[in-house]
C-alpha cells in the first residue's frame, strides 16, 4: 500500500482529508481539476466526467468517486463524496476496475 512518505513533490501537498461539506469538495475538485489540466494527475476512473459533477446547480448523483493517478510517483488518490453526508481523499491500493467485482 501506498503512504504518506511515497508522495513526491508533485503530489505530497495534497490533503488526505475528510469532506464535509460540498463547498469543501467543490475546493477539492477544482484543485485536482488543476492538476489534472498540468498533467501533474490524470484521471484513472471516474463515475462522472469532472465538469459534469454540478449540472445546473444540481450534483451529478448524490454519490460520487473519481481517482487519480500522479505522474510523477504513481500514488493513487481517491475523491469520494456523498452529496448528503461528506466523503474524503485517501490514498488508494491500486485503480478501481468495476470489472473486478461482481
Amino acid at each position: 500500500m501506498a503512504s504518506e512518505k511515497d508522495r513526491c513533490i508533485i503530489c505530497g501537498d495534497i490533503p488526505l482529508v475528510r469532506i464535509h461539506t460540498p463547498q469543501e469538495y467543490m475546493m477539492c475538485l477544482d484543485s485536482f481539476m488543476r492538476m489534472v489540466n498540468a498533467d501533474d494527475l490524470k484521471i484513472v476512473y471516474q463515475t462522472c466526467p469532472l465538469d459534469k459533477v454540478i449540472v445546473d446547480g444540481k450534483f451529478y448523483t448524490r454519490k460520487l468517486f473519481h481517482q487519480f493517478q500522479c505522474q510523477g510517483c504513481g500514488c493513487i488518490y481517491g475523491m469520494y463524496v456523498d452529496a448528503e453526508q461528506g466523503g474524503e481523499i485517501k490514498l488508494n491500493d491500486e485503480i478501481f476496475y468495476p470489472g473486478n467485482y461482481d
